[in-house]
């Protein structure tokens, strides 16, 4: 952020004026503030942050109150035990939710440490340096770092149209050393979900590719409706032995800290290969970890089914300020997540809006360049906050964009 944008900002006393003007109070600015989390802390007090995927909205009852039983009873040293019941519990949840049973052998489970961990090991299991890995593009950027850091090869297919998978352009990607598939069902940005159309025709290329596919499913809960979440082992049968499903309760809870993830390896060969390794090259989730994510997904529907009608307000008010204040700016608002992908490309804030926003008017989204190459000139807009918050977000952006902010 420049020098006296930065000073304007805070000779404005812009906290105590959000509260007069909005009539907001400083209670959640102030909880907020006072937050360790990235989101909160990364850019400082003169910048509203609206990038990482961290929701501004206090976890569910239940869940706080189980990890505070642990706590209270001293229950902190080896508790194996709390691990157990979390692969039923998974499994039973995504069966209610999802209308799909991924496996009555809870020893087709794993544990992990968080999503990226799941698929990270995966990869070094049943990959070498070189060999291909698919993303379809634009892509949550930690795949593309995954491939990168591991000296695996990153085969790049971009979503047709920006947003449809397309299964001619998947095959023509592929060579003989194209080994996985990283996807993300519902899509992160693009915040679709993929049709059975779609699914059938990439489960032809999977089959004859013989390419095993990592499901990144965590934002699985977070669907609006009519739309639902459609697991890629659903759709079409053929990807049941060669897909690793992933679900946590990170994102629909808000409770990425915890740091739970669970794994259906289906594919029998990546199965021997996880057994083959030394029992603590897993890793594991704490007790804290499991005694959260149990409470979410045994005791808090209702709070997720209450904060699915929140985030569809969010969702339907971004779309409502800017069709109607810069309908230049290109917005489709999303199927799932509390991501708004933003194509600012016919706006005077350059290849990298976030930065010009960041510099200008301090505000903190996604630059659309982390997620691919061709994203140069859109940005990821986090809309999971208050209506005042957010509401002044879109404000500074939309001013900037009317009075011709360049970088």
């Amino acid at each position: 952020m420049s020098v006296h944008i930065r000073q304007r900002i805070r000779g404005s006393n812009l906290l105590p004026a959000w509260s007069e003007v909005y009539g907001l109070g400083m209670n959640e600015l102030q909880r907020l503030r006072a937050l360790d989390s990235a989101k909160w802390t990364k850019y400082g007090p003169d910048v509203l942050p609206a990038w990482v995927a961290d929701m501004d909205f206090d976890q569910a009852p239940a869940i706080k109150a189980a990890i505070d039983s642990v706590v209270r009873r001293g229950d902190l040293g080896y508790n194996f035990a709390a691990l157990e019941p979390l692969a039923e519990t998974w499994l039973s949840w995504v069966e209610r939710r999802h209308g799909l049973r991924l496996t009555d052998d809870t020893d087709e489970i794993w544990t992990f440490t968080g999503a990226l961990h799941a698929l990270e090991l995966t990869m070094e299991l049943h990959t070498d340096p070189g060999d291909g890995i698919v993303v379809f593009s634009p892509i949550y950027h930690p795949f593309r770092h995954a491939i990168s850091d591991s000296g695996r090869r990153m085969v790049d297919v971009p979503l047709a149209d920006g947003k449809y998978l397309d299964a001619v352009r998947f095959d023509a990607a592929c060579d003989d050393r194209t080994r996985m598939v990283l996807f993300s069902q519902p899509h992160n940005p693009v915040g679709r979900v993929f049709t059975t159309d779609e699914l059938r025709g990439f489960a032809d290329v999977a089959e004859s590719r013989d390419l095993l596919v990592i499901s990144d499913e965590v934002w699985a809960d977070l669907v609006y409706a009519p739309h639902r979440h459609l697991p890629p082992v659903l759709a079409d049968e053929r990807l049941r032995e060669r897909t690793i499903t992933i679900g946590s309760a990170s994102k629909a809870f808000n409770v990425a800290g915890l740091s739970c993830a669970l794994a259906h390896v289906g594919s029998p060969t990546v199965r021997e290969r996880l057994r083959a390794l030394s029992h603590h090259a897993h890793g594991r989730p704490s007790s804290l970890s499991a005694a959260g994510t149990m409470a979410a997904w045994t005791e808090s529907e209702d709070w997720l089914t209450e904060t699915m009608r929140t985030l569809t307000v969010r969702r339907d008010h971004v779309a409502a300020r800017l069709a109607a204040d810069v309908p230049e700016v290109g917005f489709e608002p999303p199927e799932a997540t509390y991501l708004a992908w933003l194509d600012l490309r016919d706006t005077s804030l350059g290849d990298d809006p976030a930065k010009t926003l960041l510099d200008h008017v301090g505000v903190a989204i996604d630059p659309g360049l982390q997620f691919g190459d061709q994203a140069a000139g859109w940005a990821r807009l986090n809309f999971a906050t208050t209506e005042e918050i957010l509401d002044e977000i879109l404000d500074r952006i939309i001013r900037a964009i009317k009075d011709g902010v360049t970088p």
